[in-house]
């Protein structure tokens, strides 16, 4: 009888050590999606719902998921792509940063990223960059450096 109910504190014991630990994990999850391990409020974690389209692939999965979660940094960012006035279908998009490969000024998803390889490479070193812990205002440099002979940039604003 006693070690009956040895067995049974024992159980339950065990069941709350688990339970406080998976919402401890969880807390401290939450916690590290708002910065990375360098303080930057870089979001990496955090997996908005996104349009059919930007699941075409997870590398273009990332690179929404990036661009959505860090819209405040992208919009500093330039885009090489030419979507600074390229015909898109029946209508003519003039992009204005790299956010608007990803965004629509109302907020809705743009499908233009989707379908370009040069607007996911951008982001997603962009992204590798900012992770590192380098400015935004390195960060734009780089990039311009390397991405500006690719074709018409946007007129995207620099970063203060």
């Amino acid at each position: 009888m006693r070690s009956k109910q040895v067995s049974i504190i024992i159980s339950v014991a065990a069941i709350l050590i688990i339970a406080f630990a998976l919402v401890s994990g969880t807390q401290f999850i939450d916690r590290m999606s708002k910065k990375n391990l360098s303080g930057k409020n870089i979001s990496k974690f955090i997996k908005p719902e996104l349009p059919d389209f930007a699941y075409k692939t997870v590398r273009v999965e990332d690179a929404y998921t990036f661009a959505v979660n860090n819209q405040d940094q992208v919009m500093y960012i330039s885009c090489y792509c030419g979507c600074a006035g390229m015909q898109h279908t029946d209508s003519l998009i003039q992009h204005r940063s790299l956010k608007d490969c990803y965004l629509k000024p109302d907020g809705s998803y743009e499908p233009h990223a989707s379908n370009c390889r040069l607007c996911n490479d951008i982001t997603l070193e962009a992204k590798d960059l900012l992770m590192k812990g380098i400015s935004l205002k390195e960060v734009r440099k780089i990039i311009d450096d390397k991405y500006s002979g690719r074709g018409v940039g946007t007129n995207t604003s620099l970063p203060s």
